[in-house]
């Protein structure tokens, strides 16, 4: 008996481990470039820089694609230095459920590596087009026993598209 629902269940567990995929860890090279990203995405780079100003500047290129964000974006980002700053990436799932993207993940200050929840600013890129998908502030618990995702709500007037081409 125990064997006839053994093969279901394994069935199952197979068959949901091929659907579940795990983001990408990348990198950023010193000219903005993400080597790990396929070619046939054409070149994409993150180029950050003014990291530790009150408006750092931050630009997502995709093939012939790029996003520069506005100042009313980039004024969320607390990050000082670029070794707070976390990329990782997906290009092999169902794109019906989630374009393929870029995830990049700024830590606030006191980050504290290894450490599992800080607080954060993360931008969601689409890796095709170089648009935003979304944004998303990471408020760790002051106990450090979790935290909670809140989206950004931009001020009126802070279009995101307009800088997109």
């Amino acid at each position: 008996m125990n064997k006839i629902y053994s093969l279901p269940l394994i069935l199952i567990l197979f068959i949901s481990s091929a659907y579940a995929h795990e983001d990408r860890i990348l990198s950023i090279q010193p000219d903005g470039s993400i080597p790990e990203i396929p070619v046939a995405f054409g070149p994409v780079a993150l180029k950050i820089s003014g990291l530790g100003n009150p408006a750092p500047t931050v630009q997502f290129s995709s093939g012939t694609h790029r996003n520069n964000l506005p100042i009313c974006v980039t004024r969320y980002i607390h990050t000082q230095q670029m070794k707070d700053v976390f990329v990782s990436g997906s290009w092999y799932h169902n794109e019906s459920v989630l374009p393929y993207y870029v995830d990049v993940e700024f830590y606030e200050p006191g980050y504290v590596q290894g450490h599992p929840y800080n607080s954060s600013f993360k931008i969601l890129f689409n890796l095709r087009t170089a648009q935003v998908i979304k944004l998303q502030r990471f408020v760790a618990d002051p106990s450090g026993n979790g935290g909670q995702y809140r989206d950004v709500v931009l001020p009126k007037g802070c279009a995101l598209s307009e800088h997109a081409a």
